[in-house]
């Protein structure tokens, strides 16, 4: 995740950070969602909520296969311990800092709300507190992604001898399939944010991308962009009927990333973004500063900012309709993407601070 790039005459490297900048945005969109966990009797209801999820599901996926496509050169500049050296302090301190942050915040929230109903504010705060609340932080919140990101790396070093190696990457990709298939069985725990192996797949497949971009780069351009948005609607409507069974079966997580429905139509999204080319990069804005520190900011103002704005405005949820879900997602989005930008571009003005957004 960090913004470095290996420069190469071949490969667009300004596109490869605009993907990377509309993964991000999906990734808010769905954090901005309110509708996970919430039940709606009526048909178009549920559709609702399951367009709203599933639209911009591709998200992490698309954000792991980046992860590789950028990683893929430098495993074969750096030897093991200079390339961890740099993650260490690229992408780990800063996501620590960040991650504190918001054990502090979500700290000073229990201690004025106690303090406003009489209560001890302190009764709450002890060793084992803390450790469950950093533990439900780091596997339960959008900072899943860096410990899982990191662990994805080190066995891809581990594995480096053999990182093109075809029955590698089939490995992992049963790995990441025995995911999808224990969303029906529930031998481990289902969430996708505790899936340490599932996601390795895909940053071996963007290292295969790098490594074999001109032949990628052919097929594609050969493919019909026709085709590919079928395809493509395809694989959306189908992904959103297993979400729609799901919702049934397994209602604590029906919208799981690593569902099979949804790794298709992440890795068909990916083809079509790619395809769509030069027409979704930024010209005026440079998505490389700002996609790292989007991720680390964003899920604080939804805890953290968004209560306190919902309160004066006496919004809740309970017993609403799905349209009321939906603006209230999109307000969110809004909000909080706007803020977040604003947050990287303050610490991007300071020499000193930069390392909090990973530059």
């Amino acid at each position: 995740m960090s913004t470095s790039t290996v420069n190469s005459p071949k490969i667009n490297y300004a596109f490869i950070d605009s993907l990377r900048f509309i993964s991000m945005f999906g990734i808010v969109m769905e954090h901005s969602s309110f509708f996970f966990g919430a039940k709606f009797n009526t048909l178009n209801e549920k559709i609702v909520q399951i367009f709203s999820l599933q639209v911009f599901k591709f998200g992490t996926i698309i954000f792991f296969l980046l992860a590789g496509f950028l990683i893929g050169d430098k495993f074969t500049k750096y030897s093991t311990k200079e390339y961890l050296q740099r993650r260490i302090q690229n992408t780990l301190k800063p996501w620590l800092f960040w991650v504190i942050i918001l054990l502090i915040t979500n700290y000073i929230d229990v201690i004025v709300k106690n303090l406003r109903y009489g209560d001890n504010p302190f009764l709450s705060i002890n060793i084992q507190n803390v450790l469950l609340s950093i533990e439900n932080i780091v596997f339960n919140t959008s900072f899943w992604f860096i410990p899982n990101f990191l662990i994805c790396i080190a066995i891809l070093l581990v594995f480096r001898k053999y990182l093109y190696s075809i029955k590698l990457g089939v490995a992992l990709l049963l790995l990441s399939l025995f995911y999808s298939v224990n969303l029906y069985i529930d031998v481990i725990p289902t969430s996708h944010t505790t899936a340490l192996f599932g996601f390795i797949f895909y940053l071996w497949l963007g290292v295969q991308i790098n490594k074999y971009y001109d032949q990628f780069k052919s097929i594609v351009g050969k493919t019909s962009m026709t085709l590919i948005f079928i395809l493509l609607i395809v694989a959306f409507s189908m992904a959103s009927l297993e979400s729609y069974y799901l919702l049934k079966l397994l209602p604590a997580d029906p919208f799981n990333t690593l569902r099979i429905t949804n790794i298709i139509y992440s890795l068909l999204s990916f083809v079509f973004l790619y395809k769509l080319g030069s027409k979704i990069q930024f010209k005026r804005f440079n998505p490389s500063i700002f996609t790292f520190g989007i991720y680390l900011v964003h899920q604080i103002l939804v805890f953290r900012l968004m209560p306190l704005i919902f309160r004066p405005l006496h919004i809740s949820f309970e017993n609403k309709s799905a349209y009321y879900f939906l603006g209230v997602q999109l307000m969110t989005f809004l909000i909080v993407y706007t803020g977040s930008i604003l947050i990287v571009s303050m610490i991007n003005k300071m020499p000193k601070a930069k390392w909090l957004i990973g530059r």
